[in-house]
């Protein structure tokens, strides 16, 4: 059995190779930011578990990725498109695992304005992995 890999391990990396964000949390977003991205890993069905049946060998991970950026819209949907296809089957390494990230949709989900008026945007994704082939 594959071990599951954490979620601060995701968002350790992910803060890597998303430098122009200047805070990160998981399972929850820090609503005091005004540029802020939470990850959390879900419990999201897989929609069509058929076409994982030949990777027995991986687990996967759904997540979510909430992007809270800025009251101007432009901005936070050009950050999010930016987010969407820099991760969108993108292949890397966490310590040890083999990662590959599946994005879901075509491109990140608008959830409007928060209460403070900042723009947030959903990054729905597999995460696939396997232990042990560094």
């Amino acid at each position: 059995m594959i071990k599951r890999i954490s979620a601060v391990k995701i968002k350790d990396y992910l803060k890597t190779i998303i430098t122009e964000c200047p805070k990160w949390n998981i399972g929850q977003m820090d609503e005091n930011q005004e540029k802020a991205i939470a990850v959390y890993a879900n419990r999201r069905q897989l929609e069509d578990s058929s076409k994982y049946k030949n990777l027995k060998s991986y687990r996967i991970l759904p997540i979510t990725l909430l992007l809270r950026w800025t009251k101007n819209y432009n901005k936070a949907e050009t950050e999010a498109n930016k987010i969407y296809e820099l991760l969108d089957c993108s292949s890397f390494f966490i310590d040890d695992y083999n990662c590959s990230i599946e994005c879901l949709y075509n491109g990140p989900i608008d959830l409007g304005a928060d209460e403070n008026n900042v723009y947030k945007f959903s990054i729905e994704l597999n995460l696939l992995y396997r232990k042990g082939e560094k």
